[in-house]
C-alpha cells in the first residue's frame, strides 16, 4: 500500500475563517494531525471573501454543488483572490477534475508566491499524480517560509511522497528533520522504523518502533512491524509480545490475519 500524504488529499480539518486572522493547522511541533487546515486570510474584496467563507462551510458539509457556486461567485467578483483559487482547487481535486485543480493551484501560487498552504497541497496533489520531481519542488517551496506554522506537516508529507517514489534517502532526511524539531512526532518515528526495515537496518528500526510506542499507543500496523523486526533480529520474547498484543487488541484487522497466515507458513 502506498503511504497516504497527510494534506491536500482529504479536507478533514477545514478551518473556521475569521475576518481578522488565520488559524494554524497541520502538524506542528506539538504533535501529529491527519490533515491541514484550509486557512484563508483576508486578501481582497470583502464580498468575495464572504463567498469563499460560505463555500468552505458548504465544503465542510459535503455540499459540493453549493460550495462550487460560492467559490465561482467569489472569483467572478475578484479573480485576483489567491485563497479563492486555492479553495476551488481543493474542491476540483475532490470532484475528480485534476486539470481544473492544477490550473487553480498554480494561479493561487502565482498570485501569492508565499502561499505555503497552497504549495503543500499542490505538492500532495502532484505526488498522487506520480509527478514526484515537481511535488518535491513544491514541498521545498512551502518550507522556504520561516514563518509558516505547519512546516512539520510539510516535512512529513514530503517524506511520505519520497517513500512513494522509493527515494528513501530524501525521505529519511525529511523525517529526521521533523524529529530534530520534535523527537516525539509519532508519524515520523513510525515512518523511520519502516524505512529502516525497507533498507535492512533492523536494529535501528527496533529503536524507532520502541520510541514510537513510548510516546503513544500502538496500532495494528506498528505491532505487525514490530513482529517483522523481531523475526529478523531473533528476539522470540519481543516477537511473542508484539504478536499477542496484535491478536488481542486488533483481532479482526488485516494485520492480525497476515500474522496468522505467516505463522502457518
Amino acid at each position: 500500500m502506498k503511504p497516504e500524504i497527510l494534506a491536500g488529499l482529504l479536507l478533514a480539518g477545514l478551518a473556521v475563517f475569521t475576518t481578522g486572522c488565520s488559524t494554524s493547522g497541520g502538524t506542528t511541533d506539538d504533535g501529529d494531525t491527519e490533515a491541514a487546515e484550509l486557512r484563508v486570510t483576508p486578501q481582497g474584496n470583502q464580498l468575495a471573501e464572504t463567498n469563499v467563507k460560505l463555500g468552505v462551510g458548504y465544503f465542510q458539509q459535503g455540499n459540493y454543488e453549493y460550495a462550487l457556486k460560492k467559490f465561482r461567485k467569489a472569483l467572478a467578483i475578484d479573480d485576483q483572490l489567491p485563497n479563492g483559487h486555492y479553495a476551488i482547487a481543493l474542491l476540483y481535486d475532490r470532484l475528480g477534475k485534476p486539470n481544473a485543480a492544477r490550473q487553480h493551484f498554480e494561479r493561487a501560487i502565482e498570485l501569492n508566491p508565499q502561499y505555503s498552504d497552497a504549495y503543500n497541497a499542490y505538492a500532495a496533489f502532484l505526488c498522487r499524480k506520480e509527478d514526484y520531481v515537481n511535488a518535491d519542488k513544491n514541498f521545498r517551496k512551502a518550507l522556504t517560509n520561516p514563518l509558516y506554522r505547519s512546516q512539520q506537516l510539510v516535512r512529513i508529507n514530503a517524506g511520505l511522497c519520497a517513500v512513494r517514489a522509493t527515494n528513501y534517502k530524501p525521505a529519511e532526511d525529511y523525517f529526521r528533520a521533523a524529529l530534530q524539531r520534535n523527537p516525539k512526532l509519532q508519524t515520523a518515528l513510525f515512518q523511520m522504523a519502516k524505512l529502516h526495515v525497507a533498507t535492512n537496518r533492523h536494529l535501528q528500526a527496533r529503536g524507532y518502533i520502541q520510541r514510537y510506542a513510548a510516546v503513544g499507543k500502538h496500532t495494528a500496523e506498528s505491532l505487525l512491524l514490530g513482529v517483522k523486526i523481531e523475526r529478523v533480529l531473533g528476539d522470540k520474547d519481543a516477537l511473542a509480545k508484539y504478536a499477542l498484543l496484535l491478536q488481542k487488541r486488533f483481532p479482526d484487522s488485516d494485520e492480525a490475519r497476515e500474522l496468522l497466515e505467516s505463522e502457518r507458513r
